[in-house]
């Protein structure tokens, strides 16, 4: 009986640590999106009039979102987010304006606002 009971308890405790992986997978999914299309534009437009572009930011910022929504700080998700988008929208550290520009647009689909209670940026 005792038996039973255990192999209940672990795979319970299982399912519980496989649910909660999934839930976390399918809430950051979309920063390993925004990462992947900094590396494609990152690639496409390592410069901007000759001048080298500094992608590391932009990777960076999303580094750290990425450990907040994993903590559960969405605080600082929705701060880091705000920055980021205006870093795009300024076109920090010299990255092409069309870059920036699509970018921005694939932030816009892709970030759950309402999640985060991220606002909505103007562009």
């Amino acid at each position: 009986m005792k038996g039973i009971l255990m192999t209940i308890v672990a795979v319970s405790c299982a399912l519980v640590l496989f649910a909660g992986g999934v839930a976390l997978a399918e809430s950051t999914m979309w920063m390993d999106e925004l990462t992947g299309s900094v590396n494609f534009y990152k690639s496409k437009y390592p410069t901007t009039n000759n001048e080298p572009a500094n992608w590391d930011p932009y990777l960076s910022e999303l580094i750290l979102m990425k450990k907040a929504a994993i903590r559960g700080d969405l605080v600082t998700v929705r701060s880091k987010m705000g920055m980021w988008f205006k870093m795009l929208k300024d076109r920090d550290y010299g990255i092409n304006p069309k870059a920036a520009d699509e970018l921005f647009r694939i932030a816009v689909l892709t970030t759950p606002f309402d999640e985060y209670k991220i606002s909505v940026p103007a562009q």
